[in-house]
């Protein structure tokens, strides 16, 4: 009988254990202009522009839920068509999980597609979770999508703004009208999203003195809305302003969800008081309500606080993070859990990182992903898995230990058998100088295929996406048959991950043979082991590799 997973500790010990530590942030990429989605599922997909060979493509992360790295089913997608210009990007990419299994991303280039006429938007989208899309189709031009635009399931019609403009978009047959909102100069943070009712749309932006405007769209016909009802001036209310505003709000962000349409901001009443406020608005009047201010008011908040943004999720919680300067970073989070009437004590779900334009989402659960870009464009994601501040005792899973920035050592990494069959297990063993949360990474060595990432080439996973599209780019079978042969490799793939508690001191980890509820299949295999500390300090991994063999007959 196989034996569970277990940390083999003392009594004593288990009473002592550390509290819950949050998970680890990875890079999936580099680039700008960057969006995240959860679908109901609590799988992420993420997307972002960047430059690869010379040109600007859209990348895609799928990331299981809770996982801790994009799955291999992650592509590029490229813009237009074979031969045609070379695309520049210089707006946002989108990505939308509207429906089970759906995963929509739009994107616009300039000095692209047919003719190389400048600003096309364009729409990848999958119908099994992101494992193959279709596209790109153009489905309008004239605009590029650069702020955050919204999705109509009903129709496929995705809503995009740029500054004061805005444009519906959903055939491939580009008749899509652009317009300005109008009289209202030079802005900043446009966003559109779905209204509470099926008949609305709302539309926000604030410009460079801090005020915000709004839209209301409603449908003059009978439901569903169209893209040509959509792109009528005239079918807007619009530059309404709040009601009571602030003297000076920025970072505008809306959401559409259970608890209706919600907008957040940032308002700033002075230089040591800055606040994330958010406003619900009221379907049947049209505007917006009176604001409730949500960060926490510790020197943890106050430090450069800035980048709020905020989701729902079909569960109809409320999610909030923002950036703060606090000892070398801090991704903060708040969370309600009864439509915004209480919520969390603010915790972290990141430190000591430069969190630029950071996005939250999640799934019917709860669990989903914060990502943000770093000012080096690295474009970073981490499970939404809060950690209190050091030395707070508050939050979920008590406190920590105030101005602990020591990095966790961990030495004597060992198996006690390195040679098993399916479902076979063995023991892990190892030392580390604190106690904390270990984290054991399985990666099994699959065939690779060589391809072009951040401006050289990269051995990643072979996949059928990857192989279908080099056999697109090869020309002839034949031709197919030796780029394969050429770009041949041999890599890790991830296959999974475990986490237990330990303690300073040496620890075993019995583990049963299985990840993610799975025997490992025959193949040579590397664990990687790190161990975060109370603190959120992580210690350099260790590896060691074992290999599982095929049953005797």
């Amino acid at each position: 009988m196989a034996r569970s997973l277990a940390v083999l500790v003392t009594a004593a010990a288990l009473a002592c254990a550390s509290p819950a530590l949050a998970a680890t942030p990875f890079t999936a990429g580099s680039g700008t202009g960057h969006d995240l989605a959860v679908g109901g599922d609590g799988v992420g997909h993420l997307v972002w522009i960047r430059a690869d060979a010379g040109e600007d493509d859209v990348f895609y992360c799928r990331v299981p839920a809770g996982g801790s790295a994009c799955d291999g089913e992650s592509v590029g997608l490229e813009f237009g068509d074979a031969g045609a210009p070379v695309p520049n990007s210089f707006g946002s990419a989108q990505v939308f999980a509207p429906a089970a299994d759906k995963v929509v991303v739009v994107a616009s280039c300039t000095q692209c597609g047919a003719g190389g006429l400048p600003d096309r938007t364009y729409r990848w989208a999958s119908t099994n979770n992101g494992v193959d899309f279709t596209g790109p189709v153009e489905i309008a031009n004239g605009m590029m999508v650069d702020g955050q635009s919204g999705y109509l399931n009903s129709g496929d019609i995705a809503l995009g703004v740029e500054a004061t403009n805005f444009q519906a978009a959903n055939s491939s047959v580009v008749t899509s009208a652009v317009f300005d909102m109008g009289g209202f100069g030079v802005s900043a943070d446009p966003a559109v999203v779905p209204g509470p009712l099926s008949t609305q749309a709302v539309h926000v932006l604030n410009n460079n003195s801090g005020t915000v405007r709004y839209a209301v769209f409603n449908d003059p016909g009978l439901p569903p809305i169209s893209e040509a009802e959509l792109n009528v001036q005239a079918n807007w209310d619009r530059l309404n302003a709040l009601s009571g505003a602030e003297a000076d709000n920025e970072e505008t962000h809306l959401s559409s969800g259970g608890n209706g349409v919600l907008l957040s901001y940032l308002s700033r009443f002075s230089t040591s008081d800055v606040r994330v406020a958010y406003r619900r608005f009221d379907a049947v009047s049209g505007t917006f309500g009176s604001p409730v201010y949500v960060q926490g008011s510790s020197s943890v908040d106050l430090n450069g606080l800035d980048f709020p943004h905020h989701s729902q999720d079909a569960g109809n919680r409320i999610h909030f993070v923002w950036r703060t300067l606090h000892d070398g970073g801090r991704l903060r989070y708040i969370r309600s859990d009864d439509g915004g009437a209480t919520f969390s004590a603010p915790a972290n779900l990141a430190l000591r990182e430069t969190f630029q334009e950071p996005l939250v989402e999640a799934g019917t659960a709860g669990t989903g992903f914060a990502a943000w870009r770093t000012t080096g464009s690295e474009i970073r994601i981490v499970p939404i898995d809060p950690l209190p501040e050091p030395g707070s005792g508050g939050g979920p899973g008590g406190g920590g230990t105030s101005g602990d920035t020591s990095d966790p050592t961990v030495g004597g990494f060992a198996a006690g058998d390195r040679t098993l069959v399916p479902g076979g297990g063995t023991e892990f063993t190892f030392t580390t100088t604190e106690a904390g949360q270990a984290l054991l990474t399985f990666h099994k060595r699959v065939k690779g295929l060589k391809v072009r990432q951040g401006g050289r080439r990269r051995c990643v996973p072979r996949t059928r996406a990857r192989l279908r599209r080099l056999r697109r780019s090869a020309g002839s079978r034949a031709e197919y048959r030796r780029l394969v042969r050429r770009r041949r490799c041999k890599t890790w793939k991830k296959v999974g991950q475990i986490r237990r508690e330990v303690l300073a001191g040496r620890n075993t980890i019995v583990w049963d043979g299985r990840v993610a509820g799975r025997r490992l299949s025959p193949g040579l295999y590397e664990v990687r082991l790190t161990v975060t500390d109370a603190a959120g300090n992580v210690s350099s991994a260790e590896r060691l590799r074992f290999r599982v063999r095929r049953p005797r007959r």
